[in-house]
């Protein structure tokens, strides 16, 4: 039965682009309750462009990410980004 749980997500940094807000998160290391958080806001707000930048390439988060749909770099925020690509 499905259920939603209810809180507040604050990215922790916002670009304004020129194409729009992109919502980044940076993860260390992904514990299961951020994957669940991230997952319910991509899904409760598929307007937002949410994007994750993980410290280090590490498999399982790409693997993670690339089957959600979100768009992630390693180390840090790629100049792309900030044009809103």
């Amino acid at each position: 039965m499905p259920y939603v749980i209810a809180g507040h997500y604050i990215p922790v940094f916002i670009l304004e682009t020129p194409l729009g807000k992109i919502y980044v998160e940076a993860k260390g290391y992904l514990r299961p309750e951020a994957k669940r958080k991230l997952i319910a806001v991509k899904k409760q707000h598929p307007e937002i462009d949410l994007r994750i930048v993980f410290y280090c390439e590490k498999q399982a988060y790409i693997k993670w990410a690339t089957r959600y749909g979100f768009k992630y770099a390693i180390g840090s925020i790629p100049r792309e980004w900030m044009k809103g690509l």
